[in-house]
């Protein structure tokens, strides 16, 4: 069963009663501490609570942070709450500050098709959007922005607009699901990671209002010079108002080869950078988990989106030796004339063990200019990279291309084939196994 509230968010209440084909049944008492239905679900509800037991989402556990011993990771930041009520009291605002984007009902149909709802199979979607919201709320706000309720700045609802499941809305659940029709995903089928930043990256393009680049690292190669030449085109976006508590230092320039390059007056576009990775065969491998929380400590790291299988989430930040994670499995009301910015926001982050993790994962990260992207590279190289038997991708300076020999005077071609940043792959089995 579901609660809905005023909002029109309905969220799972689904305890202590087991749903089967027969109905609703009692769990045995030690289940019932875990999962417990405040009351039998009438057999004509059942539609009402598909959502809810589609991937079993009362199994999770959706409550704000309570105090722990470990530090709380989320994005960079570091949180110690057991004697510190004020990390506490910040480590749930960093949480609500994030965009979360869910399951929705009751939009207009996707395309050609009668879909009016993405519950069951839009949670990578879901995800995605959650990957590129964050990265518009960076650019425009900074690392620091704290959302409120009833937000009433310009910038801030015109990027949640961006999202509305409309179609002419750049970042629709209906564009991505199309784009994914030109990439042969069928609409309303669920997306790997590889294939929603494929899609998002695209997506991207065609957007004119857009500042961000979005590059994407296949075969676990991160090419520098690649994306260092991104940082050199001009943002064109046409955001209009103030940027509430952005953060401005970050594009300066701050060393002296970096300004000559640009020029002191020339803006660079920030870079979003996705690593899609196999971490494995079956199931991720147990070597990467202490990496994977060094990347989880990065100050550019924009989330990783991933999972269980079929079971898509956009993970935040690690507890010890638990992810945090922002869930979309929950199925609100579309509202088409007025957005509540509330059902944007999340305060019940859940968690999982990093075993329980499906090995094929997205890694993310924003780069606001050509300094930051080098730093990352130098705390990359020695606190995540090293040992290189264990390292999950590569950092090159160059693409290695097996070519006849080329005159080193002669010009890099940008436009060759072998241009990484162009290529697509829409199958997530197309992931390099690291082993």
């Amino acid at each position: 069963m579901t609660e809905t509230s005023e909002s029109g968010a309905q969220r799972s209440t689904c305890r202590s009663h087991l749903v089967t084909a027969k109905g609703i049944t009692p769990l045995p008492d030690k289940v019932s501490a875990i999962v417990n239905f405040p009351q039998p679900v009438a057999e004509g509800n059942m539609e009402e609570i598909f959502a809810c037991i589609a991937y079993e989402p009362c199994l999770l556990d959706y409550s704000e942070f309570k105090k722990v011993k470990e530090p709380v990771w989320v994005l960079g930041r570091e949180y110690n709450i057991q004697d510190n009520d004020d990390d506490l009291v910040k480590l749930n605002e960093d949480i609500k500050s994030r965009l979360w984007f869910t399951y929705r009902k009751q939009f207009q149909p996707i395309g050609g098709s009668s879909l009016t709802s993405d519950s069951g199979w839009g949670c990578m979607h879901r995800c995605g959007q959650m990957i590129l919201g964050q990265a518009l709320i960076l650019h425009h706000f900074g690392r620091d922005w704290k959302w409120k309720p009833s937000n009433s700045n310009e910038v801030y609802k015109k990027i949640l607009s961006k999202f509305d499941d409309k179609f002419e809305c750049p970042y629709s659940i209906h564009r991505i699901a199309m784009m994914g029709h030109v990439m042969d995903k069928e609409i309303g089928h669920w997306f790997g990671p590889n294939t929603i930043i494929q899609v998002l990256k695209k997506l991207v393009e065609d957007d004119p209002d857009n500042d961000i680049i979005l590059y994407v690292a296949m075969d676990n190669m991160v090419i520098q010079s690649e994306i260092r030449k991104l940082f050199r085109r001009r943002s064109t976006g046409s955001y209009s108002g103030e940027s509430q508590g952005a953060e401005n230092s970050g594009s300066q320039c701050n060393t002296e080869d970096h300004c000559n390059e640009l020029g002191s007056n020339e803006k660079e576009s920030p870079v979003l950078l996705t690593i899609p990775l196999r971490l494995g065969l079956s199931e991720i491998l147990p070597i990467y988990f202490e990496k994977l929380k060094e990347v989880f400590k990065l100050k550019q790291f924009l989330g990783m989106i991933g999972g269980r299988t079929n079971h898509a989430s956009y993970f935040i930040g690690f507890v010890g030796n638990e992810l945090v994670y922002l869930d979309p499995h929950t199925t609100q009301v579309h509202k088409s004339n007025e957005m509540d910015d509330m059902t944007f926001h999340c305060d019940n982050p859940s968690r999982m063990k990093f075993s329980d993790l499906d090995p094929s994962i997205a890694l993310c990260f924003y780069f606001e200019n050509d300094v930051d992207f080098l730093q990352w590279c130098e705390i990359v190289k020695r606190d995540i990279l090293e040992p290189e038997k264990d390292a999950m991708f590569e950092l090159m300076d160059k693409r290695i291309v097996m070519l006849p020999y080329v005159d080193s005077d002669e010009e890099e071609d940008s436009n060759t084939p072998l241009n990484n940043n162009d290529r697509i792959y829409t199958s997530d089995d197309e992931f390099e196994l690291l082993m």
